[in-house]
Order: C-alpha cells, then sequence, then structure tokens
C-alpha cells in the first residue's frame, strides 16, 4: 500500500525539542493527516496504513532505540483510539543538530550510531544524511560514506536479523516507557488546543521547544562554570 502522508516530527527535534516533544506533534500530526484523508473517502484503516511516522535519530543510540520503540507504542494506542487496525510504519532520519562543522570527520562516528539506533529500534526506512552537511551540499565521497555505513551494519553487523533486540532489557523498557508517557501528556496538550495546526499557530509547541531548550541551557552553563 503507496504511502501518501509523513508524519514527522523531525522539524521539533531540529529546533532543539526534546524527545517527548518530538513524538507528541509526530503522532499529531498522524492524527491530522488521518482525519484528512477520511474527510476525502478513506476508511479509517486505509487512512492510517497511508501514513508513515518520522522520527530524529542521533548519537545517542540508546535515547534513539527507545524513541523508536516508543513511537510504535504511541501509534497503536492512537490507531487503537480511532478504530484502525494498521501497524506502524517508521522512518528514522539522522539528526542535522547533532553534526559539527569542527571535525565533520567525527560525524561519521555519530551517523553510524544513528543508524544503529535506527535499524535496531526497527525503522521501516532509514536516512542518512552526511558527515559533510553541517558545511554544505555533500561531495561524492560523502555520500558513499553514508551509503557504506547502512551496507556494513546490514551486511557485516547484521542487525536487521534480530526483531526487537532491546526487548527485555529493563533500562531500555524503563525508558521507552517514560518516553511514550510523557510524549502522550504533550499529545494531549496538542490536542486540547485544537490539532497540530492549532498548536503550531497558537506557540504551544514552540513552547515545548523553548522548554527544552532552556534546561540543555542551563545545563551547559552549569558545566562552564
Amino acid at each position: 500500500r503507496a504511502s501518501l502522508c509523513l508524519a514527522s516530527g523531525a522539524v521539533v527535534h531540529e529546533a532543539g525539542g526534546g524527545e517527548a516533544a518530538e513524538l507528541a506533534f509526530a503522532i499529531a500530526a498522524a492524527l491530522a493527516y488521518a482525519k484528512a484523508l477520511t474527510r476525502a473517502g478513506l476508511a479509517m484503516d486505509d487512512a492510517f496504513g497511508r501514513i508513515v511516522l518520522g522520527v530524529a535519530v542521533d548519537a545517542d543510540y540508546f535515547l534513539g532505540l527507545a524513541k523508536l520503540r516508543a513511537a510504535r507504542r504511541l501509534w497503536a494506542r492512537l490507531a487503537g483510539a480511532c478504530g484502525a487496525d494498521a501497524p506502524a510504519r517508521i522512518e528514522a532520519r539522522s539528526s542535522g543538530r547533532m553534526l559539527t562543522r569542527a571535525d565533520p570527520w567525527t560525524n561519521m562516528i555519530r551517523l553510524t550510531a544513528a543508524a544503529f539506533a535506527a535499524a535496531a529500534g526497527g525503522a521501516a526506512a532509514i536516512v542518512l544524511g552526511a558527515f559533510t552537511d553541517a558545511l554544505g551540499a555533500p561531495t561524492p565521497f560523502a555520500r558513499r560514506q553514508s551509503r557504506n555505513i547502512q551496507l556494513v551494519l546490514a551486511e557485516e553487523a547484521n542487525l536487521g536479523r534480530v526483531v526487537d533486540p532491546a526487548g527485555g532489557s529493563g533500562y531500555l523498557e524503563t525508558l521507552t516507557d517514560a518516553l511514550a508517557m510523557a510524549a502522550w501528556d504533550r499529545f494531549q496538550a496538542i490536542e486540547s488546543a485544537g490539532g497540530a495546526v492549532r498548536a503550531l499557530e497558537g506557540g504551544i509547541v514552540a513552547e515545548m521547544v523553548a522548554e527544552t531548550r532552556g534546561e540543555l541551557t542551563a545545563r551547559l552553563g552549569e558545566k562552564q562554570t
């Protein structure tokens, strides 16, 4: 079944938002797309089946892995509440904000960690950027390296051979639960504001991003003193 819409929270991530806000916006966008598709004449199952959920993954592979697992739980809860029976299809896209301009060669390590998190987390599609993206348009070498990272992980590390390798890990199960609950709370706040579009226009999403950015700035300030 061909996909029609990408409900992605990556824009929240790139703006500096936290994982919970990113997931909340992604599922709020998914619900907005589902409503639009049903108004266009699709059945609810078909509408949800045409939507891909998008998340960003960075060098924190434990957090990225838990984020994808939480995204599937949120999708299942949302689809169930709408009476739809459609499994989640998740596109994981490497984070742009994690890349450094000062020493771009280290970005290959960051991209490898992000690709690992996406694959181990069960992403249906992985979009990996180039290690030179922070500097401008990628060179042929940079594009080849991004492709090779994925090939090595798939063909030599065999990441696709294990279903949910994180299942049973107390740390990751706890982290997944915490992310899912926090994201659902923020999703409800977005819906209370009138949905994804109204929340954007009303500054609700911007406030969620600003809260996380403020906490990060404060922590960085503590480390410098």
